[in-house]
């Protein structure tokens, strides 16, 4: 019999570290169990289709009102409702705003994240947590993930654009994944922060880290390449520079050639999201859509590419789809994050939380006022 007390943990930041929150190993095996049953479908993300990756609050490009924020890529808040099923059988949501200017002029991070987790049955909360480290760790893990499933056996080579948080966590998970790495090298438009992306990934990670003062030698002839790149220029990687069998992993945007995706195994993480992406950026004024890979949305509607030769990593890993990750065919993975990765791993962290004692207990009552 349940009871009508009704009561929920806060997870702070240190309480979510404490809880093992920053284990890179787990939260990619987490995320394995998490596209598995996206693959075979044990699964609803928001929206019509339930293939949305979130509701977003457009503020206008020129706001009539005082004190309303300015409408642009950065500013902005989100929510992210989903249902994942298999053991976690849990509702959540990640609720986020974001300003670019929040680290120069408050001292902030740019996104400041929070996650509640649900019973789906009856609805009670469960948790609230902190949710920047949560989302960093599985939006590398699930990089990770894609080199675990899609990179050659034998790779050896890491390329990395970019030097901030994102790459930080998408290398550790990169390393983690394939244990045949014996070199990264990192690409940074700023040099000062590739010195320390070098200073620190070297020392966690335990392997060569090295700078280049080239965006097309953190390409060339690497086994595995990595982007996060910010900013309103996103350089192009050419086809020539890419290594065959290598494999592009993004956790952001790239800019490819035609002839790439024509050649590729193209794997995105849910293509029904990306889908839905496109169907809901139409809707908006056409200078503000903002439509991710629309390149190959574009070459899908001229029949240039076969809608039936993308699989999602979840098929993969669930074994829907195939892919040999050892032929010397290129791979393209392309995420941008669903909300059932935050819902997996923060259930686990919730669970570890219980078990560890940590936590605050919110009490919303002992009795309901009104049933």
């Amino acid at each position: 019999m349940s009871s009508k007390r009704l009561a929920m943990k806060f997870l702070s930041q240190k309480d979510m570290i404490a809880a093992g929150v920053t284990d890179m190993e787990r939260c990619i095996d987490v995320m394995d169990e998490a596209f598995t049953l996206a693959g075979k479908g044990d699964y609803v993300m928001g929206g019509s289709t339930r293939n949305s990756h979130g509701q977003r609050v457009w503020f206008p490009k020129d706001p009539q009102f005082e004190g309303m924020p300015k409408g642009g890529p950065d500013q902005r808040f989100m929510s992210l409702p989903g249902y994942l099923g298999g053991r976690f059988k849990v509702c959540g949501n990640k609720w986020y705003g974001s300003n670019v200017n929040n680290p120069k002029n408050h001292g902030l991070p740019r996104s400041i994240l929070m996650m509640t987790i649900n019973d789906a049955e009856t609805a009670r909360p469960l948790a609230i947590m902190e949710c920047n480290v949560l989302s960093g760790m599985r939006t590398g893990a699930v990089v990770g993930l894609s080199a675990r499933y899609l990179a050659r056996d034998d790779s050896e080579t890491l390329g990395v654009i970019a030097a901030g948080p994102i790459s930080k966590y998408s290398t550790t998970a990169i390393v983690k994944a394939l244990p045949s790495l014996k070199k990264v090298v990192v690409f940074d438009i700023n040099e000062e922060a590739a010195k320390r992306f070098c200073e620190q990934m070297s020392g966690n990670l335990n392997i060569d880290v090295s700078m280049v003062t080239k965006f097309e030698d953190a390409v060339k002839n690497q086994d595995v390449v990595t982007s996060a790149i910010s900013g309103d220029i996103t350089p192009l990687f050419e086809d020539k520079w890419l290594k065959e069998g290598s494999l592009l992993t993004l956790p952001g945007r790239a800019n490819v050639e035609n002839d790439y995706l024509r050649d590729a195994h193209v794997v995105p993480d849910c293509w029904e999201m990306q889908k839905t992406y496109k169907i809901e950026g139409l809707m908006l004024p056409e200078d503000e859509r903002t439509i991710p890979h629309i390149q190959l949305h574009n070459m899908v509607d001229s029949g240039e590419i076969k809608e039936s030769d993308i699989h999602d990593l979840g098929k993969v890993a669930a074994g829907v789809a195939t892919i040999d990750k050892n032929s010397s065919k290129k791979k393209y993975f392309i995420s941008n994050g669903m909300i059932l990765q935050d819902i997996a791993w923060g259930t686990t962290m919730y669970e570890s939380a219980v078990e560890k004692g940590l936590g605050q207990e919110l009490v919303m009552w002992e009795e309901p006022y009104m049933v």
